[in-house]
């Protein structure tokens, strides 16, 4: 009897780790080199497949990601910061709160396109998520081929908008600065001011009582 109870404890061990083997979640990081690229490749079940770019405040991003062969997947947007809370959910291997950006998310999908405007100087990341989490995701189920297209342009209008914005700030400052100036010297102005005369003066008149001391002395 205990050796049947044995052998089952240690078929449910194999079982478990069998489980915990399939499970385990691949990460493959890449940099894409070029503001404009294109890729095509095969994501294995389990595997999420994450872009590397730097994104310069105000340029214009456009994303095509298309599966071309295999189930749906989860297509998300990150800067930096919410990457690394992105990834240490998919490292922990259960559900946790994320925030991709609303535009570039897509669950459970096959075909996604967007623009987007970079919001700011930083590191950024695009997401191919073949795997059983996010929570309300897609399911592996096997491997997928998907491709991406990749293009990111300068908003000359942005560029310009941004400029006027910092020569109006810089003009304001100038500005806050000389009336800050002028107010010191109307200050200085109306403090009252020592009468040379009247110093001489009473100056003469100590000298002339310590005289008077001295003689009486």
């Amino acid at each position: 009897m205990k050796k049947r109870i044995l052998i089952a404890l240690f078929a449910l061990t194999i079982l478990i780790s069998s489980a915990s083997a399939i499970t385990q979640l691949k990460e493959t990081i890449r940099e894409i080199p070029l503001n404009q690229w294109t890729e095509t490749t095969k994501i294995e079940a389990n595997e999420y497949l994450v872009y590397k770019f730097q994104g310069t405040a105000t340029n214009n991003l456009d994303v095509t990601i298309e599966v071309f062969s295999g189930d749906s997947i989860d297509m998300l947007l990150f800067n930096s910061e919410n990457f690394t809370e992105y990834q240490s959910m998919m490292k922990s291997g259960k559900p946790k709160p994320y925030n991709p950006y609303s535009t570039g998310k897509g669950m459970d999908l096959k075909y996604i396109k967007y623009s987007f405007v970079i919001p700011a100087n930083d590191t950024y990341y695009i997401v191919e998520d073949n795997t059983y989490l996010p929570d309300n995701g897609g399911l592996p189920g096997g491997s997928v081929i998907v491709q991406m297209k990749f293009n990111m342009t300068r908003c000359l209008e942005c560029e310009q908008a941004a400029l006027e914005i910092q020569k109006k700030t810089e003009e304001a400052n100038r500005i806050s600065e000389a009336q800050r100036k002028t107010q010191e010297e109307t200050n200085k102005s109306k403090e009252p001011q020592s009468t040379p005369g009247f110093e001489s003066f009473s100056s003469l008149l100590v000298l002339a009582a310590v005289c008077v001391f001295s003689r009486k002395r």
